[in-house]
């Protein structure tokens, strides 16, 4: 952070002329502040909330909450979908927080050794890259229902040069290790007291 070496309070008053050295030392001072603050966290760039779970997939955003069983399900997207453009560019030598809030999951009996993966990725176009894996496992497979794999999990990517093309982010999940002799499906809990949420926030300068 600046020393604000240069900074220098301007005083004005009623009847205060205003001279070139005073306008320059306003200029001077918006410089200092700006190279001070610079480095600071700049908080939620985009937010996107569900309060009910997703039973049937909209095309545009392909995220689904119900019914889930052996295949990748998208559960949060932040892309130009129903919600309108989501999308973000990348600010150079920033880093950006990348999260997901699952209130939990739920299954019912079944699947023993089975484990449940988390992933957070971002889409430039049409390449896709996982920044961030979760590993989940549920409690006693014998239980007629269980919740589990409820918090928040968050990476931190560097967004080095930066990008002015418009990057999307997602959350998934998969059932692994399930037994092929059951159809027993699972489900992602949202509800309007614990909401599922997805976000990205800046949280400062990585240079």
């Amino acid at each position: 952070m600046a020393d604000y070496t240069n900074y220098d309070l301007i005083s004005w008053s009623l009847g205060t002329p205003i001279t070139a050295g005073r306008l320059q030392q306003v200029s001077t001072n918006i410089s200092e502040v700006k190279s001070a603050t610079d480095k600071y966290a700049k908080g939620v760039l985009i937010f996107e909330e569900f309060t009910a779970p997703v039973g049937t997939v909209v095309a545009a955003d392909g995220v689904l909450h119900t019914g889930l069983t052996n295949t990748v399900s998208t559960i949060a997207n932040l892309n130009n979908g129903s919600a309108g453009d989501q999308r973000i560019t990348l600010e150079a030598a920033r880093r950006y927080k990348v999260s997901l809030t699952l209130p939990d999951l739920t299954i019912g009996a079944g699947h023993a050794g089975s484990y449940f993966l988390i992933e957070i990725a971002k889409t430039k176009v049409s390449t896709t890259t996982v920044i961030g894996r979760f590993d989940v496992m549920t409690s006693s497979s014998t239980a007629t229902t269980r919740f589990f794999g409820g918090g928040t999990y968050s990476t931190i990517i560097d967004t080095g040069a930066g990008d002015t093309t418009p990057h999307e982010f997602k959350a998934t999940v998969v059932h692994n290790g399930r037994d092929a002799g059951s159809a027993t499906a699972y489900a992602v809990t949202a509800t309007a007291t614990s909401p599922l949420q997805f976000w990205v926030e800046d949280v400062g300068a990585s240079a």
